[in-house]
């Protein structure tokens, strides 16, 4: 049984090629034994007669058109054709999935296809083995693509921010592919950088990097040795590209894993965009609710205010609480001393001492020549502003480093202004939805006005 075992392990493990070689030469024959790849022809093994090179192209040899094309109708055939002057012998041996040529270099005996038929069956059982042998590696590499994918659809639509989705598709790409190399590249419009990963030299932003809409199909880029592909993971603005080398060329499977990771890469870039709108969406209308109850809660305490003065320290205080701003300036107007004096000051949330000064006027400044619901004072300085209304420059220290200036009116003329800032190096933008709730309270200030 031992020696059984050896010669069938000797016949599946390649020594099927070498007992028809052996016996080709005890015949006195030289012989080639080629088979076909691609477009040309292997040379498998040699007998009596040296090469001179392991590929032949099918041009030089003319032996496909000798033998039939329809399919082998048992489980292999040994066929004899005549060849050319340098090979005036040919005899094929094939299956349904595998044939070997012979290439003979003079002409045998009549018997020699007969003989053949024997060394042909060894061939099958070794051209099978290798078959279902390989079939088993594919498969085995199958189960570990799925394997992979099951893990990776695990985490691939978790939010993360765009440098750890590309490092995540990297390793997934390195682990499941095992490349040579990886490296992602981000298109930033006029080139690619590298977005994580290794890169000697960096590709030109031209070919499949330029393609303005491009699929989540591998690309091949090199087609030799270093074997190059590219899978794009593109959506929008986002604009990926997973760079892959490889020393073999990548099978079918894993191209078809390639492109299957690159949809779902592009579906998980698409939810995330989608779940960060909602956030956003959800976000602005929470503070919209709160903006609404905020200001409700601000107009009942305004309401409630007894006082004149109290009125306005409480309006002054509620301005910066709201603006969020740590400097206050409430300039109103002041009948007795015919101009607009500073009322009340905050600095730093602190109420301070206000400035004397007066910004002159015979009489308050009609509503209608306001034309702002709020004064960017990074557009235009105040005394301009001031100017604009109808008055003279500004009289106050510290409102040119201010930021905003909000009017105080009511139907018919302007009461005051509130004017706020901050010290703070970086300068604080309010949006749209601050300025207009600002504004609402300002223009409630300025009905409430003829309470007092």
């Amino acid at each position: 049984m031992d020696d059984l075992y050896n010669q069938i392990d000797f016949i599946v493990s390649g020594g099927a090629l070498k007992l028809l070689t052996d016996f080709l030469g005890t015949k006195d024959l030289p012989t080639l034994v080629v088979e076909p790849s691609g477009e040309n022809f292997q040379v498998l093994d040699a007998v009596g007669i040296v090469p001179d090179s392991l590929v032949i192209q099918e041009k030089d040899l003319h032996i496909t058109s000798l033998f039939s094309t329809h399919p082998p109708i048992s489980a292999f055939e040994v066929e004899q054709a005549k060849g050319n002057e340098k090979w005036p012998c040919v005899i094929r041996m094939r299956g349904a999935h595998w044939e070997l040529y012979l290439l003979l270099g003079k002409e045998p005996e009549s018997t020699l296809v007969e003989e053949l038929h024997s060394y042909a069956g060894l061939v099958r059982i070794w051209r099978t083995f290798q078959r279902i042998d390989e079939t088993e590696k594919q498969l085995s590499r199958l189960s570990y693509m799925i394997l992979a994918t099951k893990s990776t659809l695990a985490s691939i639509f978790e939010p993360m921010p765009l440098q750890y989705f590309a490092a995540f598709l990297k390793d997934v790409l390195h682990e499941s592919l095992f490349p040579k190399s990886v490296v992602v590249f981000q298109d930033q419009g006029n080139y690619l950088t590298v977005f994580n990963g290794k890169a000697d030299d960096i590709p030109e932003r031209k070919g499949v990097y330029a393609e303005p809409i491009l699929p989540p199909t591998p690309v091949i880029t090199h087609n030799e040795p270093p074997y190059e592909i590219v899978l794009p993971v593109t959506e929008g603005e986002t604009r990926l590209f997973c760079c892959m080398t490889w020393d073999t060329l990548p099978d079918a499977q894993m191209i078809n894993f390639m492109e299957l990771l690159g949809n779902l890469a592009v579906r998980a870039i698409v939810i995330n965009n989608l779940r960060l709108q909602n956030q956003q969406a959800a976000s602005y209308i929470s503070r919209g609710e709160f903006t609404v109850l905020s200001l409700s809660n601000v107009l009942k305490i305004l309401k409630a205010a007894g006082t004149r003065d109290r009125f306005l320290s409480l309006l002054l205080d509620i301005f910066v609480e709201q603006c969020r701003l740590p400097d206050c300036i409430l300039a109103v107007w002041d009948s007795d001393r015919q101009g607009y004096i500073m009322k009340e000051k905050r600095s730093g949330r602190i109420k301070v001492d206000a400035d004397p000064a007066l910004l002159p006027a015979p009489a308050p400044v009609p509503a209608d020549h306001v034309s702002e619901i709020c004064y960017n004072l990074e557009e235009g300085n105040p005394d301009l502003i001031f100017r604009s209304l109808g008055l003279a420059g500004c009289p106050w220290s510290g409102v040119a480093s201010m930021h905003y200036i909000f009017p105080v009116c009511d139907e018919n003329v302007l009461e005051g202004m509130l004017i706020v800032g901050s010290d703070a190096e970086q300068r604080i933008t309010l949006d749209k939805s601050q300025v207009a709730s600002l504004h609402l309270i300002a223009q409630f200030a300025g009905y409430e006005f003829k309470r007092f």
